[in-house]
């Protein structure tokens, strides 16, 4: 589920100066893997690779886990909504705007949503129930009920998360604000934050486990963990703009090793394999569930880091995420995240797909439903960004312009500032502009 924030720095110069626009040119293709990872990961689940008699072979026990996409989008948004806070408290410079931040968000989240779930709801006979339940759809706030948890767009369980998120990150970023001192104390202070909100995840969801609770899981304590691992990301960032020089310790080696630390990521991915965890709606262990979670957030700060750390004009991995026909669907993959399930599900109806027992659908090939899926919910997607999604972000931009924190008068290494990906031209960079895309 993709998501979108403003990553735009100043830097000063005697009081305030401008610095160039922060962007991250490998996240739109990285949005992009992640949609396209989900897709499979439900194109699995239909086919029966996953919930079916055919879970015991190896291609579906990889298949199992790539609702990573899920918590790497989690990360993403940490780092990018984070980012402004943190760099204005760093900096003592006044927040970004509440009310600019909530209205970029709810034009980012609602209206696609909104359009998604009305068209599915004829085209799949979704049941939304009576008033109630149809405000609960519509308000993404369908996860605090057993009863609609995972009804109307299955898939839009992330959004809620994601929803409440938006409405925490103020709150926290002003209470973390009231620290003042020297920038090293506001520092270690953001950080001993990231840490409660990353363990306070963890004991949440061990907690829900533990209690065999069936209703939480999409919660926003039960998934703190992910975004705080996101906001570590932003503080170290944010850190080394104020320190006018790039980033050390691991950080520098993972933006140095970008390759690194995307096979140190498949090791983590394959860990969780190991971990030999439920197949369908069997209920894993304590340490399953923790410790899925726990390789879920180190998978998605080693693929994530590199495109926060180091020269972006540099590695193959970077070329590959630059690459302009998957920065393409970067650009659109909140649509093809929202659509994808519709129109897989309309797939397996028109092309001979059958319902086995209400959970799985039996159809020839999951590659060739995933494929297929691709080139519809891409299409759709397009429609949806070209024709709703970029007027309406476009109007939420040009309500108020943001009042710039000012950093210190020092130089900004290179390898904070970012650079724009030559694949990808000024002119188009409205998705997430290098931004916040949630």
């Amino acid at each position: 589920m993709p998501a979108i924030a403003t990553a735009d720095v100043h830097a000063s110069r005697g009081s305030v100066a401008a610095e160039p626009a922060l962007r991250f040119p490998t996240f739109e293709g990285l949005r992009a893997l992640c949609a396209l990872a989900v897709l499979a990961f439900h194109a699995a689940t239909l086919t029966g690779l996953i919930t079916g008699e055919r879970t015991t072979t190896v291609v579906g026990r990889w298949l199992q886990h790539l609702n990573v996409g899920v918590s790497i989008f989690f990360v993403l948004s940490g780092f990018l909504l984070f980012r402004p806070f943190v760099a204005a408290h760093l900096a003592g410079a006044s927040p970004p705007a509440t009310g600019r931040y909530l209205r970029r968000r709810l034009v980012r989240i609602f209206p696609a949503y909104w359009l998604a779930l009305a068209i599915s709801t004829p085209l799949l006979h979704l049941h939304l129930g009576d008033w109630w339940g149809h405000i609960r759809y519509y308000g993404l706030l369908q996860i605090y009920w057993g009863d609609t948890v995972l009804g109307g767009l299955v898939q839009a369980w992330s959004l809620c998360t994601e929803l409440s998120f938006y409405l925490f990150l103020p709150l926290w970023a002003a209470a973390l604000a009231r620290v003042g001192g020297s920038a090293e104390r506001r520092i270690r202070a953001q950080y001993v934050g990231c840490a409660v909100l990353y363990a306070s995840g963890l004991v949440f969801r061990a907690g829900l486990r533990a209690g065999d609770h069936a209703v939480g899981y999409a919660w926003l304590p039960a998934n703190t963990d992910l975004f705080a691992l996101g906001m570590a990301l932003a503080v170290a960032h944010a850190a080394a703009s104020v320190r006018g020089r790039p980033a050390d310790g691991l950080a520098r080696t993972i933006g140095d090793l970008p390759g690194a630390a995307w096979i140190a990521a498949l090791c983590c991915y394959g860990a969780v394999v190991a971990l030999r965890y439920p197949l369908g709606f069997d209920p894993p262990t304590v340490v399953q569930e923790v410790g899925r979670q726990l390789l879920f957030g180190l998978v998605a700060v080693l693929v994530v880091a590199p495109g926060v750390f180091g020269r972006q004009d540099r590695g193959l991995v970077r070329r590959v995420l630059r690459w302009r026909p998957l920065w393409a669907v970067g650009v659109v993959s909140y649509g093809v995240y929202l659509w994808h399930l519709t129109l897989m599900e309309r797939l397996v109806t028109h092309l001979g797909g059958r319902r086995a027992g209400g959970v799985v659908v039996r159809f020839p090939s999951w590659w060739g439903l995933a494929a297929a899926s691709t080139v519809a919910a891409v299409a759709v997607a397009a429609v949806s960004w070209f024709v709703l999604e970029r007027p309406l972000l476009g109007w939420a931009r040009r309500r108020g312009v943001p009042a710039p924190p000012v950093l210190p008068n020092r130089a900004v290494p290179p390898d904070v500032l970012g650079s724009r990906p030559e694949s990808a031209p000024a002119r188009v960079r409205e998705p997430g502009r290098g931004e916040e895309r949630t």
